[in-house]
């Protein structure tokens, strides 16, 4: 599709398209009474040499109208600037009783303005310029029989309002669109980014669109925001969400819309497709229609790269978030602070935050502490500043785990425990390994996955919430009952939301009963198999290239996907506690407020349960004890035991 050129900005002087207008309901209301005086007679309107300088007149050589067609909006236009006059003239004309009862209607344009051209014939197609542009409208006929006769024609609410004087985003598009806001601040990649994108616009201007996709939206925003401030015209935000979810009807109302503002302003547009599609639909499609319909420069944002077909070239960018160093090098300029030390390493590596964010949360954190603060109180500060603002963005995507665990609540095997301080190490000096040393894997994420297999109870859950209170992270359950979905692509969508809000930072995700997502993929023998299969491929991309620690639980380790088990740095099986461990385990299971002394804790250790079982013991004993009354004794813990025994479905011995 051949693309507009920029047109000139509009004449600003109303009053010149009020006179003009005024002079065509005059010679309107002539041609009414001339006709009815003599019927005869041929009376035509003639469209004022003035009408160029006018706002009617760039819009006319913006949308390439024929003269008909520029008269046939002029006197739409008469008849809401003069409705007395012109209405009046309409009523003579259609033979109407009453000064209002007439309208203007399309036989009445062929009346009165003249066409040798003959252009008249398919002014009022549907796909002419007319309605193409979203012109004018038709109304509902007052007579089928004589359809064209009586049909009334009106101009569109969005080209009355440009007429008049409305310079801002077309009428029809406010409800999916809005202005474009500034740019934010940038760091060095990303202004390499805007840069590559500058070249390729450059070489082509409207016929090349640029692609910005990632996770970071605010920052893709940002970016083209700065793309886009040396053009012409205001930049327009479209969310393609937005405008999926109207009707059929409206959406095609408001791609005429954005036909006719980009030919007349050729402002430049940023498409937003990072939103959520209706159910059953995707964006892709939708996306494509937008950009055939926009005229000026585009810049499409994407969570990831779209397969478009489009007349344009289209430059796919990846957008990420500022590098740890230039986020680190912000967090010390804005919190004040010098050196490298290991938490102010760690805010950088930990965090994937915009410039601005880095800004806005320090200015909170040197907030809440007294000017001479030192500069570990400013880092500690900030830290939760950064951790409780990925809470806002986690929601409800997850549940949130209290960690009160700590490292001597653990009671494992020495190589067990010294597993899991490796994991600690690998998340808190990963930057040091990967940026100082040169050992980032090029095109892959850094995270870092670990599996904890082995019999309910063993202290899989209770090892993740020692690892996120000694890391100072919160730690989200995901509730795979509520991800997985049987429709088709809904899984996905919803493991991408997760995966993108704790890629910001601050977060350890912890997948329970990981098989029945991560489990092995089958042969293929219907489509219940392939999307089955899809889901475990989704998921095994997406946690390579997540940027943080996740946690995943099984009860059955054999069951899990071969190429998932690859991918994970630690593997840990726990198993059952022996009889000096389940002692520790039954000493640490009761508060320090009880007394313990009537209870023989080698004989409850010779009890075969774990640990999860040891505690639900004690509670129940404790339940029992305050109920009846007595205090705490051997034989009620005893009898607390059995019960277990026969939750379990083992003999009571």
């Amino acid at each position: 599709m051949p693309r507009a050129a920029p047109r000139p900005a509009p004449a600003q002087d109303p009053h010149l398209l009020r006179a003009v207008c005024d002079s065509l309901s005059a010679q309107v209301l002539d041609a009414a009474l001339g006709e009815q005086s003599d019927p005869e007679a041929a009376y035509e309107v003639v469209l004022p040499g003035e009408l160029e300088q006018t706002r009617l007149g760039t819009l006319a050589r913006g949308l390439a109208l024929t003269p008909f067609e520029t008269g046939v909006v002029a006197l739409a236009l008469t008849t809401e600037l003069y409705p007395e006059r012109t209405l009046a003239a309409c009523a003579t004309a259609l033979q109407l009783e009453g000064p209002y009862a007439g309208f203007l209607t399309p036989s009445l344009c062929r009346r009165w303005l003249p066409d040798p051209a003959g252009t008249d014939v398919a002014a009022f197609q549907p796909g002419s310029a007319l309605f193409r542009y979203h012109l004018v409208e038709l109304g509902q006929s007052v007579n089928a029989s004589v359809v064209e006769a009586l049909t009334p024609l009106r101009l569109s609410a969005g080209a009355l309002a440009y007429l008049r004087g409305d310079d801002g985003a077309a009428l029809e598009l406010r409800s999916v669109a809005q202005p474009m806001p500034s740019g934010g601040l940038l760091s060095d990649s990303q202004e390499a980014v805007v840069q590559t994108a500058r070249k390729h616009l450059s070489r082509g201007g409207s016929d090349r669109a640029v692609l910005l996709y990632g996770t970071q939206t605010a920052a893709m925003r940002s970016l083209a925001a700065h793309l886009l401030a040396d053009q012409t015209g205001s930049a327009l935000l479209l969310d393609i969400s937005a405008l999926a979810a109207r009707p059929a009807e409206e959406l095609n109302v408001i791609l005429r819309a954005l036909e006719r503002s980009g030919r007349v302003n050729a402002a430049p547009l940023v498409l937003d497709a990072t939103g959520d599609a209706p159910e059953g639909q995707t964006l892709d499609d939708l996306t494509g229609r937008v950009l055939e319909a926009a005229t000026g420069l585009c810049v499409i944002l994407a969570a990831d790269p779209l397969p478009l077909e489009s007349a344009r070239a289209i430059l796919p960018l990846e957008v990420q978030a500022p590098t740890p160093l230039e986020q680190r090098e912000r967090w010390a300029q804005a919190l004040g602070v010098s050196g490298d030390s290991s938490l102010l390493r760690q805010l950088g590596d930990q965090y994937a935050l915009s410039l601005d964010r880095i800004d806005t949360l320090a200015r909170e954190a040197r907030a809440a502490l007294p000017g001479n603060a030192p500069h570990a109180a400013r880092l500690d500060r900030a830290w939760e500043a950064a951790r409780t603002a990925n809470r806002r963005l986690m929601g409800s995507l997850a549940q949130r785990i209290e960690t009160r665990a700590g490292w001597d609540d653990l009671i494992l095997p020495a190589a067990d425990r010294a597993a899991l301080e490796q994991i600690a190490a690998h998340v808190r000096h990963r930057s040091q390994v990967y940026e100082d040393m040169g050992m980032a894997r090029p095109g892959r994420g850094r995270s870092i996955a670990a599996l904890f297999s082995g019999p309910s109870g063993t202290g899989k859950t209770l090892s993740a919430e020692v690892l996120a209170r000694d890391l100072n992270l919160d730690l989200y359950r995901v509730d795979l009952s509520s991800t997985v979905s049987k429709y088709i692509g809904e899984t996905e969508k919803n493991l991408k939301k997760i995966f993108d809000a704790a890629d910001q930072g601050g977060c350890v995700l912890l997948f329970d009963e990981a098989d029945s997502v991560f489990g092995k993929r089958g042969e293929v023998r219907d489509s219940n198999d392939r999307y089955a299969n899809v889901q475990v491929n989704y998921l095994l991309q997406r946690l390579e290239s997540f940027n943080g620690l996740a946690v995943l639980t099984t009860n059955m380790e054999s069951s899990m996907d071969i190429a998932f088990m690859r991918r994970l740095q630690f593997v840990i099986n726990f198993r059952a506690p022996q009889a000096h461990e389940r002692e520790r385990l039954w000493r640490g299971a009761f508060p320090k407020t009880l007394d313990t002394s009537a209870l023989d804790f080698p004989k409850l250790a010779a009890a075969d349960v774990a640990g999860g079982n040891i505690r639900s013991v004690v509670m129940n004993a404790v339940f029992m004890a305050v109920a009846r009354g007595v205090p705490l004794s051997q034989p009620l813990v005893e009898e607390a035991l059995h019960l277990e025994y026969r939750k379990l479905g083992r003999l009571v011995l």
